[in-house]
């Protein structure tokens, strides 16, 4: 895959907002001319001027083609005119790189009911209007109020930035099935059905989502990441998760109502 940034403002009050830019939209790097090189960005790589192709605001088909022509790991320069523009090309690029993980997975197909269509759509591959597919997210609370997080693998869309884990329900997979499963290739840990239920469902852009909540306890010690999905854990208490996302550590899609009842 590619790897994405943007460019370092000379000005060091700006430079600062840059890199929580970065790490907040999952971006890796920062581009700058010699003199700024000396500047450090904790967790983001500096890159000389001149290294990177550059992704501009276009077709989404366009922007596409160009991004799937490119080898692996080159490092590619996020331009916009505003902040508006680059925000919504760092969430393209953060969905393209979404799409492009397990490419050729099957999802079923649900109508705007989520009834099933009968139909199954590859991963990867852009929806047609109308079609839905289910995402799940799964929190696991231990007996002293902890949640399980797990890191996003930096290839992924919103790369370094803290979960809960989940994912996509594949062709088949009902909501609990895909929550057993889900954990289980992520985590390693094997989830008690009977201890889990949904605690919000909601219908997003192409997709509907079931949170879960799991009352299990479990330690790190058991947790085994997957590879090119998840590359850290730890515990987090509601109050940690909220300050992560309030620094900008934590992914920016996944819905926290329910952990501000904790505060």
């Amino acid at each position: 895959m590619p790897v994405f940034g943007i460019k370092l403002p000379q000005s060091p009050q700006l430079s600062s907002r840059a890199a929580e830019f970065c790490r907040s939209h999952g971006l890796r790097f920062m581009e700058a001319d010699a003199a700024s090189l000396t500047r450090a960005a904790e967790g983001l790589e500096l890159l000389p001027a001149g290294s990177s192709v550059r992704l501009r605001p276009g077709l989404r088909e366009d922007m596409d083609a160009f991004l799937d022509s490119l080898a692996p790991l080159q490092p590619v320069l996020l331009e916009a005119e505003s902040r508006e523009e680059l925000e919504k090309l760092a969430l393209y690029v953060n969905h393209w790189l979404n799409r492009r993980s397990s490419a050729g997975e099957l999802w079923d197909i649900y109508d705007k009911d989520r009834r099933p269509t009968g139909r199954v759509h590859p991963r990867g591959e852009v929806m047609a209007a109308g079609d839905y597919h289910l995402v799940v997210h799964v929190w696991i609370r231990d007996s002293r109020g902890r949640y399980l997080l797990t890191k996003r693998s930096p290839n992924k869309g919103y790369g370094g930035l803290w979960e809960s884990p989940g994912g996509a329900a594949r062709a088949g997979d009902d909501s609990l099935s895909a929550c057993l499963r889900e954990i289980k290739e992520e985590t390693g840990l094997s989830l008690e059905p009977e201890k889990g239920r949904v605690i919000k469902s909601y219908r997003g852009e192409g997709y509907f989502c079931d949170v879960w909540l799991f009352h299990q306890d479990f330690s790190l010690e058991e947790i085994a990441l997957q590879e090119g999905e998840t590359c850290d854990c730890r515990r987090a208490t509601a109050q940690e998760v909220l300050e992560l996302r309030r620094q900008g550590l934590f992914v920016p899609f996944l819905d926290l109502s329910h952990l501000r009842d904790e505060e």
